[in-house]
């Protein structure tokens, strides 16, 4: 019966930081008014576009067999490292906020949890 409730206890534990979690991806979004992707369409359409061009000059200078498809499957692997680039650049902001709110929350939970496990007698 003890490892059910241990069990279930861990659970709970693991319920909790992942809400705390959210709770600090929410916060961020609330502090930004909502604005996740501010002004993201210029940067991530250029990046997209001078990743695939890089991929497919890469593609082209590494020889070996020069066909249409490693071209293609070069331009579409730096496009996507490209869009990547891009959208981790304009989220940078609020990727840093969210990450500020989720840590100090997530610590929140687990200094609880340390405290249930660990109680403090002052007497």
């Amino acid at each position: 019966m003890g490892t059910v409730h241990a069990l279930e206890s861990d659970f709970v534990y693991l319920r909790d930081l992942f809400a705390a979690g959210l709770d600090g991806l929410a916060s961020a979004r609330h502090e930004l008014d909502g604005r996740v992707f501010a002004a993201a369409k210029p940067a991530v359409w250029t990046t997209t576009v001078i990743g695939a061009a890089v991929g497919m000059l890469s593609t082209r200078a590494a020889g070996g067999r020069r066909s249409a498809s490693n071209l293609a499957m070069g331009g579409l692997l730096g496009s996507i490292v490209g869009c990547g680039a891009g959208v981790a650049w304009t989220s940078r902001r609020f990727t840093w906020t969210a990450a500020h709110h989720a840590v100090g929350l997530v610590n929140r939970v687990r200094d609880a949890r340390w405290l249930e496990k660990h109680p403090i007698d002052y007497a």
